[in-house]
């Protein structure tokens, strides 16, 4: 679905446009261009929500705000790159995913601390 910049603004009541607008200079929120100006999808809105709680909520300064975002987007990518491990392991044979539980079962013994901490 798509919001225009009024849309999102009404929604988010917390967000000024001259936030919104600095943001997406930024490259924290990057919305698609119609022609009618900006559109921001869903995820564009969730981004600017918790951008709203980092720097109003969590007053996170902004030069730390590329960090923290750049963690979230790799985690979220990671995330997405298990879940396709997953289901290509999944549609392996029954020996292959055991084969690779085991594998996955030892190697965490292995990163287990010592006396079960």
């Amino acid at each position: 679905m798509s919001h225009t910049e009024e849309k999102v603004l009404a929604e988010i009541r917390r967000l000024t446009r001259r936030d919104l607008r600095l943001w997406v200079r930024e490259g924290w929120v990057r919305p698609a261009i119609g022609e009618a100006g900006p559109l921001y999808d869903d995820l564009d809105v969730a981004r600017i929500r918790l951008l709203c709680d980092l720097r109003k909520e969590m007053a996170l300064p902004s030069t730390a705000v590329p960090v923290v975002l750049t963690l979230i987007d790799r985690l979220h990518q990671t995330r997405r790159d298990l879940y396709s491990l997953v289901e290509a392991v999944d549609d392996q044979s029954d020996c292959v995913r055991h084969a690779v539980v085991a594998r996955l079962r030892a190697r965490f013994d292995e990163d287990a601390p010592a006396g079960g901490d």
